[in-house]
């Protein structure tokens, strides 16, 4: 469980850092790194992702406080030499939350910083775009592809070898 504690704080420093570095360098102009795949640029984001729900400050401030919980439950069954992956997605979960909940708190809005360009196309298709993120989004959307592993594939496997 330390070792989640530890990789916690690493993995927040880390995105709290790269959000204000980013708010320092603004300038206004978008810079492309990898052209048509990633540019860095900043945005305030007062919504959830695409920029939904701006505005809904209290709701998601209610809405963080209740997934922190489930989190911090699931955070009780973390055991990185049994379950690795399940134990990565649990700590990237509440270190992409609190994050992103440091930002709603301190300044009222998310920073965002990173834009891929190769996204915008199919994006607005469906009718979304500005399609800005950041460390902690990059943590939530790991920590949801890791879960998802675990729980279709990891879960089943440890069941079975605990009842063999």
């Amino acid at each position: 469980m330390k070792k989640g504690y530890l990789w916690i704080t690493v993995f927040i420093l880390f995105d709290q850092a790269t959000k204000y570095i980013a708010k320092g360098l603004y300038d206004g102009s978008e810079v492309t790194w990898i052209p048509q795949l990633l540019a860095f640029s900043y945005a305030e984001n007062t919504g959830i992702s695409f920029g939904l729900l701006e505005g809904q400050r209290l709701l998601f401030m209610i809405v963080t406080i209740i997934a922190l919980g489930i989190f911090g439950y699931l955070f009780l069954d973390i055991n990185f030499k049994t379950k690795k992956i399940y134990s990565w997605s649990i700590v990237l979960l509440i270190a992409g939350t609190l994050g992103n909940a440091i930002d709603r708190v301190v300044l009222g809005y998310v920073i965002d910083f990173m834009h891929f360009p190769f996204l915008d196309n199919p994006l607005q298709w469906v009718g979304l775009s500005n399609f800005y993120n950041n460390f902690a989004d990059m943590y939530l959307t790991l920590a949801m592809i890791f879960l998802f592993i675990d729980i279709l594939f990891l879960e089943r496997k440890r069941s079975r070898h605990e009842n063999d």
